[in-house]
């Protein structure tokens, strides 16, 4: 006998004929019940995230516009902790950091500024 959780039926729903088969009635557990990654684990993002390594706050760097504009895409939009490898606490202080420099006007708004040497 294959091993899963027995479904019953619910004496308000509408039955259709594939519910009575063995496949669905006794059906495992789903393949996606472990969580997607969302970015790296603690360890690997101590090792990575060059703030936490060097001590530095993202916060007072909010008005380095060389710094904020790496972690912002070209139409803006600030990257995912999975393109940047930052722990958690640093990627919520980052994004609170360029959305001050945007309001600053350190950086632009819309779309990242083009740099001559990136």
């Amino acid at each position: 006998m294959q091993q899963g959780v027995r479904r019953r039926f619910d004496h308000k729903l509408f039955i259709r004929p594939h519910y009575f088969s063995h496949d669905h009635r006794f059906k495992g557990p789903s393949p996606f019940s472990k969580r997607p990654l969302i970015g790296p684990g603690k360890k690997q993002a101590k090792q990575q995230d060059v703030f936490y390594r060097l001590g530095v706050d993202p916060l007072q760097e909010a008005s380095n516009d060389v710094l904020m504009s790496s972690f912002v895409t070209e139409m803006g939009k600030i990257k995912h902790r999975a393109e940047t490898g930052l722990t958690t606490k640093s990627q919520r202080r980052l994004g609170k950091a360029i959305r001050r420099a945007k309001m600053m006007g350190v950086i632009p708004v819309l779309s990242s500024a083009r740099l001559p040497w990136n």
